[in-house]
């Protein structure tokens, strides 16, 4: 597996806790809105970040083809 394949998967589960905070523990009701709303959107980073590592293609071999 490459690098930025590994950090994707360390960002999609970081996205998943993040989701997982927002609804399953109760402490997080004792958080403020804007608190709520700022966990919520680093799991929407995460989660796109996570997809665009995951999509990006690995570099091409110095002496490689560059049309494949």
């Amino acid at each position: 597996m490459t690098p930025h394949r590994v950090l994707a998967v360390a960002l999609f589960v970081l996205a998943l806790l993040a989701l997982a905070a927002t609804r399953a523990f109760p402490f997080v009701d004792d958080l403020s809105g804007v608190a709520k709303s700022a966990v919520a959107v680093v799991g929407a980073a995460c989660v796109l970040a996570g997809v665009a590592l995951w999509t990006r293609k690995p570099p091409s071999p110095p002496g490689g083809d560059p049309g494949r």
